[in-house]
């Protein structure tokens, strides 16, 4: 029901998007890590693909639209924060499904995988405020220093699923979030589950989050199975 939830949103003129699972995702992790761009803009999109995926967001909530920075909208480098010695949180300012109008904390963990996305995001922080980054600056930097945009993302997005050996055409942005909820469900994860991981439902995430953070980080390892 939530894979069809998803195919509705689509435009019916528009050709079919197509899911970014977990092992498509690991191809295009590996061709980053082997060298793509430069180091920084690799590891630049490594976290953008592995926050995008495991944090079941749309592209507007990691990369905006508008290439004018406003740090009061936009996202920014202290919107990511040590939650443990194991777990970070991306604090999600707003949300398509915002019924509370209050911020949204995604959990990211430290996983026993090729894929786990904790490792690369604190490099990539101390990376940035190591080259004096304040935590008001934008969360994510394109080659030349300004704010990473959708399309900017999306660009990359396609040139890395090409050295990937996985033809562009029928992936966007969104494939990620598809990718994750497609991938859940083919594993076995609960509806519930992915409802509060795809944040479908504003007041469910929060009351869930509070009670069943264990069961995220479970939800996390299956994904990350390759």
């Amino acid at each position: 029901m939530l894979i069809k939830g998803l195919r509705k949103q689509e435009p019916s003129l528009t050709a079919k998007r197509l899911p970014l699972t977990s092992d498509l995702l690991s191809l295009c992790i590996r061709s980053l890590r082997s060298g793509y761009l430069s180091p920084m803009v690799d590891l630049t999109l490594e976290c953008m693909f592995l926050l995008a995926f495991f944090g079941f967001l749309r592209c507007s909530e990691f990369a905006p639209t508008s290439s004018a920075n406003n740090p009061h909208h936009h996202p920014s480098l202290s919107d990511i924060s040590l939650h443990t010695n194991d777990s970070l949180i991306f604090t999600l300012r707003r949300s398509k499904t915002d019924q509370l109008g209050i911020s949204f904390p995604i959990h990211i963990f430290r996983l026993n995988s090729y894929l786990s996305p904790y490792e690369p995001l604190t490099k990539y922080l101390s990376a940035r405020y190591a080259a004096n980054a304040t935590p008001q600056h934008p969360l994510f930097l394109t080659e030349t220093g300004k704010m990473a945009t959708r399309f900017w993302f999306q660009k990359h997005f396609h040139n890395v699923l090409l050295i990937s050996g996985i033809r562009s055409e029928h992936y966007s942005s969104h494939s990620f979030r598809i990718g994750a909820a497609s991938t859940a469900a083919r594993l076995g994860i609960s509806d519930q589950t992915i409802q509060v991981l795809g944040r479908w439902s504003s007041l469910a995430y929060h009351t869930y989050i509070r009670n069943n953070l264990n069961d995220l980080r479970r939800a996390h390892a299956q994904l990350s199975s390759i």
